[in-house]
């Protein structure tokens, strides 16, 4: 017998089109909320669940449209975790430089910035590999 889903989890799997980003985003933006953050960060949540799903689309699979990104929330007491999987080229925590925001104000160019947002608007990320997918996992905890 198959065991039950989580009650406290939920998964969306998308093709990897930018067109679906307002649909994870809004539903990123919500389930923030249901686990007890303001709008405000919220928002944030949205913003870096963003880029992560942006990052996977545009330099894990390089715009093919062909593939899957899985996003999965869950509610845990006192925080929500986001977990993003996709088969793409992965990316290796060990291997992450932050671009110097001061740098880039000096020296402005499109992109670039996804990361430090991510890093900035999530208490923890963390990105890991194994032989079938890749995945970055985003905790945010509700204060």
């Amino acid at each position: 017998m198959k065991a039950l889903p989580d009650p406290e989890t939920f998964r969306l799997t998308i093709p990897s089109q930018t067109r679906y980003l307002n649909l994870v985003t809004g539903l990123a933006k919500r389930a923030s909320m249901v686990a007890g953050m303001d709008d405000a960060t919220a928002s944030k949540v949205s913003i870096a669940v963003d880029e992560a799903v942006t990052n996977v689309i545009l330099h894990a699979y390089h715009s093919r449209s062909e593939h899957w990104v899985e996003i999965e929330l869950r509610f845990a007491p006192k925080a929500l975790e986001i977990r993003i999987w996709h088969t793409g080229e992965g990316l290796r925590e060990n291997e992450i430089v932050l671009p110097d925001p001061s740098e880039y104000v000096k020296h402005p160019r499109k992109g670039g910035l996804g990361l430090l947002l991510m890093s900035r608007f999530m208490d923890e990320i963390h990105f890991s590999e194994s032989p079938d997918r890749s995945e970055c996992r985003m905790i945010k905890r509700v204060s």
